[in-house]
């Protein structure tokens, strides 16, 4: 998953990062080792070289790479490059949308001690696209407050993703775009309506896990007032067309392509998927998740025009 934020121009900060050799700079507590230094920069090439692909194809690779990652870990720890690497995993764990792994490697890091000027701002960085992603905002704001005494030119990189992001009661963003059959999809046309939004793609298996549910919801509510837009991030459209055919997939669905860099997920700052955003009749956010009961709850709810609505999050 390589950019956007990941719409913060994300792959090019990946690249440079990776690329970055950079001493950490442990003071006294860390040496180098020179086979380990091989070793990382071995592993460094071949995850520079992931971020272009597509993520079903660059998987195994990902995950090959956290098994050497560990291991360089295990067999040369207390070093230079053992630290490297602990952050090098949580790159990975970000890649493959494992957030709470990702903070947990990001945190060994910079509980280390004294490092290095920039191998601290890389670590804020990703820490914070993380949290971000998650959803964990204010430890997000907290985590760029800090970045900010480091290296405020990547702390300013944040500064309209963590102020126009989405948030439960706001209008949503509006948009006026196509679907894949070419059907034009106005956001604005479904005021008066409840409208559910699902970001997902083909390639993400908890997507693929959660659909089932997914569709019991539009099964249960397609018939009362509910209209249901699916925003996919696949790159590739027959990917896409496969799918609803194979599984007869009745709502819209809008692709231009991009992934992360799309307009929708863009505009909607999503960092994860699945992502479900409900609205209310008069297009104002309800609910942020993927937690399908959370959903069916908040629906019937604004089904039955309730003046005081229970927000999920």
């Amino acid at each position: 998953m390589m950019e956007k934020r990941m719409c913060l121009v994300f792959t090019a900060m990946v690249s440079v990062f990776l690329l970055c050799v950079g001493y950490t700079g442990n003071a006294d507590e860390l040496k180098h080792d020179t086979n380990a230094a091989k070793q990382l920069e071995i592993i460094r090439k071949t995850l520079s070289g992931l971020t272009e692909m597509k993520f079903k194809d660059a998987k195994k690779y990902y995950e090959q790479s956290l098994k050497d990652l560990n291991t360089l870990i295990d067999t040369y720890a207390q070093t230079d490059e053992a630290l490297q690497a602990r952050f090098y995993t949580g790159v990975v764990h970000f890649e493959m949308r494992n957030f709470e792994d990702a903070i947990t490697c990001f945190n060994a890091v910079l509980k280390q001690g004294e490092i290095d000027h920039n191998f601290k701002a890389r670590t804020l960085y990703f820490k914070a696209k993380a949290l971000l992603a998650k959803g964990d905002l204010t430890t997000a704001k907290e985590t760029v407050a800090e970045l900010r005494q480091v290296e405020p030119r990547a702390a300013d990189a944040f500064g309209n993703e963590l102020n126009g992001m989405v948030r439960i009661g706001k209008d949503a963003p509006p948009f006026n775009v196509t679907d894949f059959n070419g059907n034009v999809i106005d956001l604005s046309k479904y005021k008066g309506n409840v409208t559910i939004l699902e970001f997902w793609a083909t390639w993400a298996d908890p997507c693929i896990q959660e659909f089932p549910k997914f569709k019991k919801l539009y099964s249960k509510f397609k018939d009362k007032g509910v209209q249901f837009l699916g925003i996919s991030l696949d790159d590739d459209i027959e990917d896409l067309r496969g799918f609803v055919k194979q599984e007869s997939v009745e709502w819209p669905q809008i692709f231009d392509g991009k992934r992360w860099k799309g307009k929708l997920p863009a505009l909607y700052n999503i960092e994860i998927i699945p992502m479900i955003v409900v609205l209310d009749r008069e297009n104002k956010v309800r609910y942020l998740g993927s937690e399908i009961e959370n959903v069916s709850q908040i629906v019937t709810a604004l089904l039955s025009e309730s003046k005081e609505l229970p927000l999920f999050r």
